[in-house]
């Protein structure tokens, strides 16, 4: 009599772990303004690197970092209002678990071209990374010790206008 139902219950997860979606949490950002850019450093002789041509905007993370918990939503929020507007492409990457958040589904894979980038601008492999339009990084969060989230999302959109201003004069 156990051995159905075990075999039932085995089944009935295979089905459901096929059908996990990534919940892609945010936060609303539509009335931060862009600020300046003072927190991400510039990487020589970089061209923007591009998806059907708008930037591609990345953050490396995982999910038991308590910085990379402390800047998600506000980070996913900013994306978000961009990537709805079809001004450019995110990747929200949490390396631990192979996923990009703003997939729908749950990805089981981290592509080798994105390892690279990410030990390239930063070899110690600490998290959180960003790398916008790979031109710009910063290894860690900018304002986390104010616990200024509103300037964190004024600067990714400071750094996200700046780059599609280059795009279009390019």
């Amino acid at each position: 009599m156990r051995f159905p139902v075990v075999i039932g219950l085995l089944l009935l997860a295979l089905v459901l772990s096929g059908c996990v979606q990534s919940q892609l949490k945010t936060r609303d950002t539509s009335q931060i303004a862009p600020t300046s850019i003072t927190t991400f450093q510039v990487i020589s002789n970089a061209e923007i690197c591009q998806q059907d041509g708008k930037p591609i905007i990345r953050l490396y993370s995982t999910t038991w970092c308590p910085h990379c918990k402390w800047i998600n939503d506000t980070f996913n929020g900013v994306m978000k209002e961009y990537v709805d507007q079809g001004k450019i492409v995110a990747m929200h990457w949490d390396v631990d678990i192979k996923d990009d958040q703003f997939t729908p589904k749950i990805d089981d894979d981290f592509p080798v071209s994105e390892l690279e980038l990410f030990q390239s601008v930063n070899p110690n492999g600490t998290i959180p990374t960003y790398v916008f339009g790979c031109k710009y990084y910063r290894v860690g969060n900018g304002f986390e010790t104010q616990d200024d989230l509103d300037a964190e999302a004024g600067e990714f959109k400071a750094l996200i206008e700046k780059l599609l201003a280059e795009s279009d004069s390019n």
